[in-house]
């Protein structure tokens, strides 16, 4: 399981940074090679380029929306093991969540639709456990049903101390990263669309600030639906790293 979510995770920085050099021509063409320290190593005109990939987000939403992700797949498990069910399709809604612990979650919503499994065609069920604003059970479209969790987020723009410090826990490990290659580059991706955690860097903003870093290069990438955006060049301080 672990090296599937890395080979998953790898996989979606390649598409970022793929997504990236087509949407600027900073990058030099050339052949793009997966690493482990940096990320990629990018084979240009007889030099090696590295580059490391990032994300630019709120951290905190973003894994406890993780969280709440997998809570209908392991209630559906419970129920599906219990006596005299039947299938149902089941979607929730979360609310104060993060107060309630992932078993409690998960065994009072397989308790609640066990309970209301006769009752199916029905989104307005009173006496909710704790931690959902919404349980909506319904027939089933497919034999087996299908449970799943609906999300809410919100958009904040993003604060000059969340890229810096990006970009400072990217710089130290940037010797590392050294021992490798000699230009490294840092891609932060800006995903528009990413969910909950989801942040928005103003180019405003980005055009203003300077930040202190030994990359060769910060870029950020500022992604819009269907891989499209602009990748911006972080300026650096002056007497920085």
């Amino acid at each position: 399981m672990l090296a599937l979510k890395k080979d998953r995770k790898k996989e979606l920085e390649a598409n970022y940074l793929e997504e990236a050099r087509r949407a600027s021509t900073i990058f030099p063409t050339g052949k793009l090679e997966p690493h482990e320290k940096p990320d990629f190593l990018l084979h240009a005109d007889r030099s090696k380029i590295g580059i490391e990939v990032t994300e630019l987000c709120r951290e905190k939403p973003r894994a406890e929306a993780g969280r709440l992700a997998k809570v209908p797949e392991k209630a559906k498990a419970i129920y599906d093991g219990r006596p005299d069910v039947r299938p149902v399709d089941v979607n929730v809604w979360f609310w104060r969540a993060e107060l309630v612990g992932f078993a409690e979650l998960r065994d009072s919503l397989a308790d609640f639709v066990y309970e209301n499994r006769g009752n199916v065609g029905n989104g307005h069920y009173k006496n909710l456990p704790l931690g959902f604003n919404h349980i909506g059970i319904w027939e089933p479209h497919s034999p087996e049903g299908l449970w799943q969790a609906g999300r809410a987020f919100d958009t904040v723009v993003a604060s000059r101390e969340l890229l810096e410090n990006r970009i400072a826990e990217k710089s130290a490990r940037l010797a590392e990263y050294r021992l490798s290659i000699s230009e490294e580059w840092l891609l932060i991706v800006n995903d528009q669309f990413l969910g909950p955690g989801e942040v928005y860097a103003q180019a405003e903003h980005l055009a203003a600030w300077r930040f202190p870093f030994a990359f060769d290069k910060v870029l950020l990438f500022s992604r819009e639906p269907g891989g499209t955006g602009e990748v911006i060049e972080i300026q650096r301080q002056v007497g920085g790293l």
